[in-house]
């Protein structure tokens, strides 16, 4: 039996929702990294919250694009961050990046001149939903040896089976997805492993034997 119209439509967004929208399981790292974007306060406040339960001493925030209130993105987070109780002194801040490749090299030479060489084996990552894969996968190319976690915030209100639903969630989603196979072909991403994706929602974890500060 052929399959109607609107089952072949939801195969579909069933199966760009699947491969684009990712998370993994979180344990304690070394650093969290927030990449900046048009929702920092949101990527701001989700690794706070992360922070005060213990996932990880410090924080890195990077983006040198310049937000709608007039600061950078970095600097925007970095003030966040602050707000809700992070140390000045767990913050690091990368604020030349103006492309996700940018972030990436940039927020590993600061940690390297700041903790050494080799001092950062593990990252939890942070950014905009729609862009979830593409973060991930831009590690992967300039930072291949880290132990490598995503999480976001789901802040359009529908969750993400239902991405397709929202226009904003729906069109970013689409436009990231667009970007893959030419960003592949120029080596600015790379594949990532699938078994890191085991989908696992922060709240469902417990919080590491660790009291947050700054080491």
């Amino acid at each position: 039996m052929q399959k109607k119209p609107h089952s072949l439509i939801n195969a579909f967004y069933d199966h760009i929702g699947t491969y684009m929208l990712v998370e993994t399981p979180l344990a304690r790292a070394d650093v969290c990294i927030i990449f900046g974007g048009q929702r920092a306060d949101d990527m701001a406040n989700h690794a706070a919250n992360l922070y005060h339960r213990g996932f990880f001493p410090r924080i890195a925030v990077t983006g040198g694009v310049t937000t709608n209130d007039g600061r950078l993105e970095a600097h925007r987070m970095r003030d966040v961050l602050i707000q809700r109780g992070v140390p000045k002194s767990a913050i690091l801040v990368e604020d030349k990046a103006t492309n996700t490749g940018e972030n990436v090299i940039n927020t590993r030479a600061l940690l390297e001149r700041t903790l050494g060489k080799g001092a950062i084996k593990s990252a939890i990552a942070i950014g905009q939903i729609h862009a979830s894969r593409r973060f991930l996968m831009t590690l992967e190319r300039h930072w291949p040896e880290l132990k490598k976690m995503f999480t976001t915030p789901e802040y359009h209100g529908v969750g993400r089976k239902n991405w397709h639903t929202h226009p904003t969630f729906r069109e970013g989603v689409l436009r990231e997805y667009a970007k893959i196979a030419p960003y592949k072909k120029m080596d600015f991403i790379r594949e990532i492993d699938p078994a890191i994706l085991k989908p696992a929602a922060p709240r469902a974890l417990k919080p590491p034997k660790y009291g947050g500060g700054p080491t």
